[in-house]
């Protein structure tokens, strides 16, 4: 990154740019996700409180996203905030944290103070085959959509910047290469790019490719109208899933925006799932049934599953016009090990799905990608409170503060990453959630070790 480049990134994040006296970290955030965003928001947040100017570290970053615009792969889904939400909260500037509600999928259910219980179907009779009561924790669903562009609220996100190289030109430096010839240089490169990740690409070589988890799964976001809602509400206000006990496939329905019930909007949006085990003689098929070609077939496919399903669950899928947009969902998992890659004297690390891709079947992923976040906005930020000098802070050493990060970071979401799997192949075979299963098991609490 040439000096006039570094200045105007420091400007530009809310700090002088002739702090000449304080040591610069400057960071390149790979991927404008979820993490990476919150990454920056942390990063705008401190710079702009007033413990900034006596900081003896300056901080600054450049963000860069390899799609040509932020929604370019769709991503209509919701996201369950539990353990992770007040880390984020912590990390949000007071502007973008108020606007956090107006991410939520279900207003009126989270202002009324309502409660529920996580209830798995028998999608034949519409029996609770498991119920799981809600912790007494704060919990928020909100829509992917709208929670990015939020927290895409002050960032200037570079697009179209596709990583294909990382290179070291000195012990602290490391230069981010794109595609289309242009590069970045800084003190600190953080792979937030996604379970696809360039970045550990490039760190892991063979050792990065995803694992397939042996399970099919489409996605489609689509709108009912709110008197309809009403009687799925009637079994959850939020969520309506469950299994067939003749096939073993899974359905999810969702709310991703539901509106209030003085609002004048005839319908609400809504996100369906529908996963099935990739396994021979499903549906009496000798081979694997894999996700079919067209949106006319996919549709056709669902009403087949759908078929024998109790009220309203056949209806939420009988009722999808011939062309819905439903697209095939990828469900993988890649669990770190100690080891894996070098962080380059500290250099160069992974967070979120770049750093632990798992299955959703357990609402984590999103939480263990924010505690990373936070976690590194801890480290640099000198912990606060902890006790730091600044002669400490300036010789910040970036090679043991990312060690440690990785460290925790591996044995926190190793056990995760196994828990989502098993309850991803649970979910699709009906007989396994009768006799328990990690998918409604203890799925708001943070866990280390693995069987804790």
């Amino acid at each position: 990154m040439t000096q006039g480049v570094a200045s105007q990134a420091a400007h530009e994040n809310g700090i002088a740019a002739n702090d000449t006296d304080k040591r610069h970290i400057h960071i390149l955030i790979a991927g404008a996700g979820l993490t990476g965003l919150i990454l920056a928001q942390g990063i705008n947040k401190f710079n702009a409180s007033p413990e900034a100017a006596t900081y003896p570290v300056k901080l600054t970053y450049e963000i860069f996203e390899r799609e040509p615009f932020i929604f370019y792969r769709g991503g209509g889904y919701s996201l369950t905030l539990h353990w992770g939400l007040q880390v984020l909260q912590n990390a949000l500037p007071n502007e973008v944290l108020d606007g956090l509600d107006s991410c939520l999928c279900n207003p009126h259910f989270v202002e009324t103070g309502q409660t529920t219980d996580f209830q798995y179907l028998n999608l034949r009779t519409k029996e609770v085959v498991v119920r799981a009561p809600m912790p007494k924790v704060p919990v928020a669903r909100v829509a992917r959509t709208r929670l990015i562009k939020l927290l895409m609220q002050g960032i200037n996100v570079q697009f179209s910047k596709q990583l294909s190289d990382i290179t070291w030109p000195a012990d602290d430096r490391v230069t981010a290469h794109f595609a289309d010839g242009t590069r970045a240089e800084g003190n600190l490169l953080i792979g937030a790019d996604g379970s696809k990740s360039a970045v550990r690409r490039i760190l892991c070589g063979p050792r990065a490719e995803n694992q397939p988890v042996a399970v099919k799964a489409v996605g489609l976001r689509c709108h009912y109208p709110v008197e309809k809602c009403a009687k799925y509400q009637e079994i959850d206000p939020n969520i309506v899933h469950g299994g067939d006990p003749d096939t073993n496939t899974y359905f999810w329905f969702s709310l991703l925006d539901m509106p209030r019930p003085n609002s004048d909007r005839p319908l609400a949006e809504c996100y369906i799932t529908v996963n099935w085990p990739f396994e021979d003689e499903f549906l009496g098929k000798g081979k694997p049934t894999d996700v079919p070609t067209t949106r006319s077939e996919r549709v056709g496919f669902l009403r087949e599953l759908a078929e024998g399903w109790a009220e309203p669950m056949r209806e939420m899928i009988f009722d999808l016009p011939s062309e819905t947009d439903i697209r095939e969902i990828n469900l993988v998992e890649w669990t770190p090990e100690k080891g894996m890659w070098d962080n380059h004297n500290g250099t160069v690390t992974l967070i979120g799905d770049s750093a632990h891709a798992m299955t959703p079947f357990r609402g984590e992923a999103a939480n263990h990608g924010i505690l990373d976040a936070g976690n590194i906005l801890n480290m640099l930020l000198g912990e606060k409170g902890s006790g730091s000098s600044d002669q400490d802070l300036q010789k910040m050493d970036l090679k043991s503060l990312i060690t440690a990060y990785e460290d925790e970071m591996i044995e926190r979401v190793g056990p995760a990453v196994k828990r989502s799997t098993q309850a991803c192949l649970d979910a699709t075979h009906f007989e396994k959630m009768r006799s328990g299963s990690f998918f409604v098991s203890n799925r708001f609490e943070k866990k280390v070790a693995e069987g804790s």
